[in-house]
């Protein structure tokens, strides 16, 4: 055999052994990734915890640097942040697959296929995810997330690949995460309806419960003003007149002494009806925040009116607890589109954490007994578009003490975490949807020790 021949046999030989390692690698990638995911999966997680594990693990399996997971509203028709490695301020922003005809994410999830973007031009992707986190987008791979019949639930992306480029084996990688994971998060998602569905229940017959307690409160109340104060009153004043010629002094001691009582009497049975109106909503609110129904009657609307009412109330918690809560700027708002009962609630519930957090904080000797305030400003922009102009923003800022970063990056989330003893986080989840039903954006600004500042910028629509 002549050496030409020998060489390229052993040509095609080392050819064939290095295609051989080739397969041999990306079967190992595969097994790992498998491994990996079905691990994660298999841990019992809850849904968020699921979203997180399955995008660190595809992130770290092709090797990328940032990345993020999609997934699917049916009810407002849109892709949703729920988890992202680099920036988070993404989490929770939304994407129109049926109108965002430049993004990645839409684009996949509308097509189903899977798509690498190498050296993006700004002008042939949605850009504006990049222009509000200041990361600089270089590669993007992008899988659908589908589940057993084959629909998209949403999609996941890899972002700048650490080394090289994404390829066909890194496709193939994160396709089979995808996979492997869209079942799991469906089952997730399957039970946290049920659960969410047995919780509503549940507080349906609490609901009608404290409904049916409160109606004895106000009866008795109702009945002790009109069968015994007020007659009291009237007898009262009587006597008095009747011995004002004998004794004008004991006349007007006995003034003096019914007189405030008779103006404290009609405040205290306006908050008992205040207090009783006000646990049937929250309850109501509650109900239909769990079931996700809750409605929504945005129209024309005072806001300085609205808030004047609706914390009239807090006003007499916030004193006994030394603390002044301090409205400014409401009647530089003008009127504009709003649901005054869920907007009401919302900055009810973000005061009476104010309130909780600095009754707590001095209950656990965090900071001391003193003079504290609760500033509620509004201010409103009237040119441009949202979110940078023609908007409302509610602030609700305190002097207390302040949160730890898990606790403030965690709210607005449903992994919403309360330091207040007996407390939920459920009040601040409430505050984001109805942000959200608003088409709104909500916030906090907090450090330990320096208080906390909570915002909410509405839609300025006045029409």
């Amino acid at each position: 055999m002549h050496n030409a021949d020998i060489n390229r046999g052993t040509a095609g030989l080392e050819a064939e052994v290095s295609e051989l390692r080739h397969h041999l690698r990306m079967c190992q990638r595969r097994l790992e990734a498998t491994h990996q995911i079905t691990s994660a999966l298999g841990a019992g997680h809850d849904l968020d915890t699921l979203l997180k594990e399955t995008l660190s693990t595809s992130l770290n399996t092709v090797d990328a640097d940032a990345g993020s997971l999609l997934l699917y509203n049916t009810e407002t028709r849109k892709l949703v942040f729920k988890h992202v490695v680099g920036n988070t301020s993404l989490i929770g922003q939304e994407v129109d697959p049926s109108t965002d005809t430049n993004g990645r994410a839409a684009t996949v999830f509308r097509t189903g296929k899977s798509l690498v973007s190498e050296a993006v031009d700004p002008s042939d992707y949605n850009p504006q995810f990049d222009t509000s986190t200041g990361y600089r987008t270089r590669t993007i791979l992008t899988v659908p997330l589908r589940d057993l019949q084959g629909n998209s639930i949403g999609v996941m992306q890899a972002i700048n690949k650490k080394s090289g480029h994404f390829d066909h084996e890194d496709t193939e990688l994160l396709e089979i995460i995808g996979g492997l994971s869209a079942s799991a998060i469906v089952n997730a998602q399957l039970a946290i309806e049920a659960q969410l569905a047995a919780v509503a229940r549940a507080v349906g017959d609490l609901s009608h419960d404290i409904k049916n307690a409160l109606t004895p409160i106000e009866t008795l109340m109702d009945t002790t003003v009109e069968a015994f104060i007020q007659p009291m009153f009237d007898d009262l004043d009587i006597l008095a007149n009747s011995c004002r010629d004998q004794s004008s002094e004991v006349a007007d001691g006995i003034v003096a002494a019914v007189t405030p009582l008779k103006e404290w009497c009609p405040e205290a049975r306006s908050s008992v009806q205040d207090g009783c109106a006000d646990i049937r909503e929250m309850v109501s609110e509650i109900a239909d925040y769990i079931k996700g129904t809750q409605s929504t009657h945005i129209v024309l609307n005072d806001l300085s009116a609205v808030l004047k009412d609706r914390l009239r109330r807090l006003q007499v918690v916030a004193q006994s607890r030394r603390v002044e809560i301090i409205l400014e700027g409401m009647e530089d708002v003008p009127e504009f589109m709003f649901d005054q009962r869920l907007v009401g609630r919302a900055v009810f519930n973000l005061i009476n954490n104010s309130l909780g957090a600095i009754s707590d904080g001095v209950k656990r000797g965090v900071i001391p007994l003193r003079q504290f305030h609760v500033h509620v400003r509004a201010s409103a922009a009237r040119g441009g578009k949202f979110p940078d102009g023609s908007y409302c923003l509610l602030e609700v800022q305190d002097d207390g003490p302040g949160m730890p970063h898990n606790v403030r990056d965690s709210l607005f989330t449903t992994a919403a975490i309360s330091t207040t003893a007996g407390g939920t986080g459920i009040g601040t989840r409430f505050v984001k949807s109805v942000a959200d039903a608003h088409g709104g954006m909500v916030g906090v600004e907090s450090e330990p020790g320096a208080g906390a500042r909570f915002w909410m910028k509405l839609p300025l629509r006045t029409a």
